[in-house]
């Protein structure tokens, strides 16, 4: 998928604020975000309603809090909570498709290995 490239993210309070090169502009909560953590432990909690809705509810009964925001590589962001899962690596990508109120997993169920 080919995306513009992220020029700003501001962090906020609740939510965070993305700028992109052609102009569009997206907010992501915190909660959605940590809803949508890509790693291991997350992800295959998100393959059916009953566990994502448990998983929601644990994230929104986290402190809230502005997390620390790392950049990996040239392709994807890091967040760290004080609190919560920081494993994730969230894509651009993926980024962008939360911005965009898309599934950030494109309908794809979590598979754990290398293939």
């Amino acid at each position: 998928m080919d995306i513009p490239e992220l020029k700003r993210l501001e962090r906020r309070d609740f939510d965070m604020h993305l700028t992109w090169s052609d102009g569009t502009e997206h907010e992501v909560t915190y909660d959605d975000l940590r809803h949508a953590c890509p790693c291991a432990k997350c992800a295959p909690q998100r393959n059916d309603d009953q566990s994502s809705m448990v998983l929601r509810r644990n994230i929104e009964k986290l402190p809230r809090e502005k997390p620390t925001v790392r950049p990996v590589g040239n392709y994807a962001l890091s967040f760290e909570w004080t609190s919560g899962c920081s494993s994730g690596i969230h894509r651009f990508e993926r980024m962008w498709r939360l911005g965009s109120k898309l599934d950030p997993d494109n309908g794809k169920d979590y598979v754990h290995g290398a293939w």
